[in-house]
């Protein structure tokens, strides 16, 4: 698959959705044992297997200040994410926590989720596609074209709704709205519905 060049993608021009300042957003987030991820953190080591929009260049390794920070905006949406390969809500390994946070200020994401892909040269189904190296080489491509939007806006390949990613510290407040451990008694019936529509099991109880 053939990535246009940063220089080619300039003159395509590029497509925003501005996130206006206040506009919610989700995120799972381990807290414990290896690999913690704190909720206004975003993970510089990268690119990693498994991650579909990462904008670090290869080989892996830490790329700080340079990183990634996904965000559904719903609860189901991050769940559906986290979970998919394994189709079960662990709500234990990891200590993973749910949280969510109003950003601080306007955000420019480049908009994946119309038009933009095709004349760009791609499909919209590239989005989904499970080649998660092609979804990283063009996150890497747009990142070195714009180097100054923080992130995109793409869909979720489980679920199809919408995901935001960010690589700049854009999203973070200086404290999160809300922030539970996902057994919390808080959510227990959003995980259990999210469970339920997803046809995913869970160890919540």
């Amino acid at each position: 698959m053939r990535v246009p060049e940063p220089s080619e993608l300039r003159r395509i021009g590029r497509h925003e959705r501005v996130l206006a300042a206040g506009t919610v957003l989700w995120r799972i987030h381990a807290t414990a044992p290896s690999y913690p991820m704190p909720w206004n953190g975003l993970r510089t080591f990268g690119p990693l297997p498994g991650a579909r929009w990462d904008p670090h260049p290869e080989p892996a390794g830490d790329h700080s200040p340079l990183g990634a920070a996904y965000f559904g905006f719903d609860l189901l949406t991050c769940i559906a994410e986290v979970y998919q390969d394994s189709r079960f809500i662990d709500v234990e390994t990891g200590s993973p926590y749910a949280t969510a946070v109003e950003t601080p200020r306007d955000a420019a994401l480049l908009d994946l989720t119309d038009h933009w892909f095709l004349r760009a040269g791609a499909k919209a189904a590239l989005a989904g596609t499970e080649r998660k190296s092609d979804t990283r080489a063009w996150a890497r491509a747009i990142h070195e074209a714009w180097p100054d939007l923080d992130g995109l806006v793409a869909r979720s390949s489980p679920v199809g709704r919408d995901v935001a990613v960010f690589w700049t510290p854009g999203a973070f407040p200086p404290v999160p709205a809300f922030s539970v451990p996902l057994s919390h008694p808080a959510i227990s019936g959003a995980v259990a519905a999210a469970a339920e529509l997803l046809d995913f099991n869970s160890n919540a109880s």
